[in-house]
């Protein structure tokens, strides 16, 4: 195909159909639009990027590093973080700290001796869900831990533990 030099320097090529030379468009020369599993991908990525930041910017105190943790382990598993869900047993909004594929997971800080109403509660919503209901708390007292225990409640008090309890349901 022919080629010369257009205005301003420009590269054109002769097209026969029009019979004209024509500007070199390489951008659309060498596109190519990117495939579904491309597409998929790239959503992945943002979606974790986005729950990256909700969980940096998170006020509770061990957020982050558990979110962390699960995405060193097992990545992609998290599916959402501080995700507001409507709740039927109470009929308002509730505040979940991880969610992933099969584990709701609620960490406390100091003050998780007082939240044995909201870890029942939580657990209900679980179990309507079909998921598992965690609390990492690293610093709650050995007795509350057991009371909690009685009444069904999974306590954690170390990212190791919690990642085996993960696994074990996923």
């Amino acid at each position: 195909m022919p080629t010369k030099k257009g205005a301003g320097g420009r590269q054109q090529n002769y097209n026969p159909n029009t019979g004209r030379y024509e500007k070199v468009d390489y951008a659309k020369l060498y596109y190519t639009p990117p495939t579904r599993k491309e597409k998929a991908e790239r959503l992945r990525k943002l979606k974790r990027e986005h729950l990256f930041s909700r969980a940096k910017h998170s006020k509770d105190e061990y957020l982050f590093e558990v979110f962390c943790e699960i995405e060193n382990t097992l990545p992609y598993h998290v599916e959402f973080v501080n995700e507001k869900k409507f709740d039927p047993f109470i009929n308002d909004i509730r505040e979940f700290d991880i969610i992933t594929k099969k584990c709701i997971i609620e960490i406390k800080g100091k003050n998780a001796k007082k939240s044995l109403k909201q870890f029942l509660q939580q657990k209900r919503y679980a179990e309507y869900k079909h998921k598992q209901h965690i609390v990492f708390s690293p610093q709650i007292p050995t007795m509350a831990k057991i009371e909690y225990e009685k009444h069904g409640i999974r306590i954690v008090k170390d990212y190791k533990s919690l990642i085996n309890t993960i696994k074990e349901f996923e």
